[in-house]
């Protein structure tokens, strides 16, 4: 059964496996890239903040957790801030890629950042806070 249409997207893919491996050399920037860098850089500042932000908000309920089976959410707070420094990473490395400075400077995290730091009082609090502030990330 031949479909003549899937040829065109095959050869599609086939020419940006040969353009990627033609300019993988010249860095994550290329001459013929079209996009605004320094925008990209301050947006992924803005997007690495959020992440820093939502790390120190996962620990810090790790910490507080407290009442009946409160170990088993604590743990999943602990699993969340984890995850969370493992993005921050990776957009701080894709900062570097692009010729920008990651910016982990403590003054002005807030106001960088898209979500708060919301602690909560409850495990009910802190659940939602944390939700809210993942919707904001995503």
């Amino acid at each position: 059964m031949g479909d003549t249409k899937a040829t065109p997207f095959l050869t599609d893919i086939k020419e940006l496996q040969r353009r990627a491996r033609e300019h993988v050399e010249k860095g994550a920037v290329t001459p013929a890239y079209r996009g605004d860098v320094e925008t990209a850089v301050r947006l992924l500042n803005e997007a690495l903040a959020t992440e820093i932000v939502c790390t120190l908000r996962y620990r810090r309920h790790h910490y507080m957790a407290a009442g009946i089976h409160y170990q088993a959410v604590a743990d999943e707070f602990m699993e969340h801030a984890r995850q969370e420094q493992e993005h921050a990473d990776r957009i701080a490395e894709r900062i570097r890629q692009l010729g920008g400075a990651p910016d982990f400077n403590p003054e002005g995290l807030l106001t960088r950042s898209h979500a708060q730091y919301a602690e909560g009082n409850s495990l009910i609090d802190m659940i939602k806070e944390d939700l809210i502030a993942e919707r904001i990330a995503i």
